[in-house]
């Protein structure tokens, strides 16, 4: 993402903010342990992240931001991304498009993770910034996220308050720009993504980030309940994504 800058009324976390923050990441964190750990396998690891990101909308509906959040359907711009994702929003994402994509639309987004792999082999996450107007997400689709339902927590937590400076971002090519934004939704969101991990890592589970476009492209190749078995088997999943 391009660096941001407050809005007018400053983006520094309160107390009562942080206290919030890390009661969600612990909340999340006891909710994805629990979950899977209890049971129903693929079933219990889907509605743990659902909860998850529920807790995380419920909250935001809740806050006041003023000036308001500019984000809305079809303001594409922050979708020329490589966000990155922890293992259990990868497998929700990756049964969301087993589940609600035609066969068709399923390949069809094969065929542009393959193309987007191409651009981004070998680059580390800071390249890849460099590069962002290169790499539009490959469920961007009509001008509007394919996966919205499913869409990570880095797309849940990003937020601008000025439509025009995102769009100059993509425009310029300049991934340096600044964006005016909330820093406490991009806290609650990585804190959900942190408890994500947590809960992960409770378990013995493997736990860390990988690019989406990669994790996708592995789970386009073994498939995505092999994948999701795996993980919750304590097998790699990550590790065996393709760089």
């Amino acid at each position: 993402m391009p660096p941001v800058v407050p809005p007018t009324r400053g983006d520094g976390l309160t107390p009562a903010q942080e206290a919030l923050s890390r009661r969600l990441r612990r909340g999340c964190a006891q909710a994805l342990a629990g979950a899977v750990d209890s049971g129903p396998g693929v079933r219990g690891l889907c509605e743990a992240v659902q909860q998850a990101y529920a807790a995380l909308d419920d909250v935001l509906l809740g806050l006041d931001f003023d000036p308001p959040v500019a984000c809305a359907r079809g303001c594409l711009h922050c979708c020329f991304n490589q966000v990155s994702l922890t293992p259990p929003e990868a497998l929700y994402l990756g049964i969301h498009v087993l589940e609600r994509f035609s066969s068709e639309e399923r390949a069809a987004a094969a065929g542009r993770v393959a193309g987007l792999l191409d651009v981004i082999r070998g680059r580390t996450r800071r390249e890849l910034g460099d590069i962002r107007h290169l790499t539009p997400c490959a469920f961007l689709r009509d001008g509007a996220c394919a996966v919205h339902a499913a869409r990570p927590l880095a797309c849940r937590g990003w937020n601008s308050v000025d439509v025009d400076a995102c769009r100059l971002s993509v425009e310029l090519r300049d991934p340096l720009a600044p964006i005016p934004s909330y820093a406490l939704q991009r806290e609650l969101a990585g804190a959900v993504q942190e408890g994500l991990l947590e809960g992960s890592a409770a378990l013995g589970l493997e736990a860390g980030y990988l690019v989406m476009t990669r994790a996708v492209a592995l789970m386009d190749a073994r498939g995505v309940l092999a994948c999701a078995e795996d993980w919750l088997a304590s097998r790699p999943f990550l590790a065996a994504a393709p760089r």
